[in-house]
């Protein structure tokens, strides 16, 4: 999966970290992410160095992110300068490119990205947003607001019924694989009452036997997504929720399309349920 970067580590304990000129740095236009182009092709993470950013704005542009192993990572609050061989490219472009935690630290980057964006004044009276001292919050300077990340919890669903499993094509987008049902928790519900509506409303379909597969952060949607597996609990007759969902049907175990990519939880569930 995605976070799988061992033997290096994400550390996102926040410290207070004065950036230097050899730190990584990531910029974000949208959900494109500034890389360091070679005259060969080749990409990797720019430092503040490529940006030939002033030393002395440097202190006032730099957020830190999180460390990797003992590398401290930062974002640029602000459009970046140029440089020779920057460009903006789509935050998969950061996938196979070294260090090999470049991905993982991209995509949790543009989540806490998303956060300081939304976030630049505050919900309650409109003043600007100020970073607090010591931890990864925003404060209100006139009314006393804090906000901290937001992180949605989604949970993801494989559906099984003897040697099929469920799967689904999302309503409304470009994403051409079959996937696993999947949803946002309401407020005021658990991850197990999400599950059994999620499968319900977008399916009809009724299931028993949860049992929790793992976890995974998921920056490109600001989520932490929790995986499970059940079982059918009655009629195995799909009705489809047409504004949700395009296609559902039981794929036979032994012959299940495969991912896309690798990088997912739903790629590591379809995988540990494939006859």
């Amino acid at each position: 999966m995605i976070q799988d970067i061992s033997p290096c580590r994400l550390d996102n304990a926040y410290r207070e970290t004065v950036p230097a000129l050899d730190d990584c740095v990531f910029s974000f236009r949208g959900d494109k992410v500034l890389l360091r182009e070679g005259e060969d092709g080749c990409r990797s993470l720019p430092s503040f160095r490529d940006l030939q950013y002033p030393a002395e704005e440097m202190p006032r542009q730099a957020v830190f992110l999180f460390r990797v192993d003992k590398e401290p990572i930062f974002l640029l609050d602000g459009t970046a300068p140029g440089g020779r061989g920057l460009r903006y490219f789509p935050v998969c472009g950061l996938k196979g490119i070294l260090p090999g935690w470049a991905f993982f630290a991209g995509v949790t980057a543009l989540h806490l990205n998303h956060w300081y964006e939304r976030n630049r004044y505050c919900g309650r009276c409109g003043s600007v947003m100020e970073k607090k001292m010591g931890q990864r919050a925003l404060v209100c300077p006139d009314c006393g607001n804090t906000v901290y990340p937001c992180i949605a919890p989604v949970v993801m669903v494989a559906v099984i019924n003897g040697d099929k499993l469920l799967m689904t094509k999302y309503a409304g987008r470009s994403l051409p694989q079959w996937v696993l049902i999947s949803g946002f928790v309401e407020a005021g519900e658990t991850l197990e009452e999400a599950a059994e509506r999620e499968v319900f409303e977008e399916t009809g379909i009724r299931i028993r036997d949860l049992q929790y597969f793992g976890s995974q952060p998921w920056g490109f949607s600001d989520s932490v997504i929790a995986g499970y597996t059940a079982r059918l609990d009655g009629p195995d007759e799909i009705r489809l929720d047409r504004k949700e969902l395009a296609e559902a049907e039981w794929h036979l175990r032994s012959r299940l399309p495969d991912e896309l990519t690798d990088i997912s939880i739903a790629h590591e569930m379809i995988e540990s349920l494939r006859l």
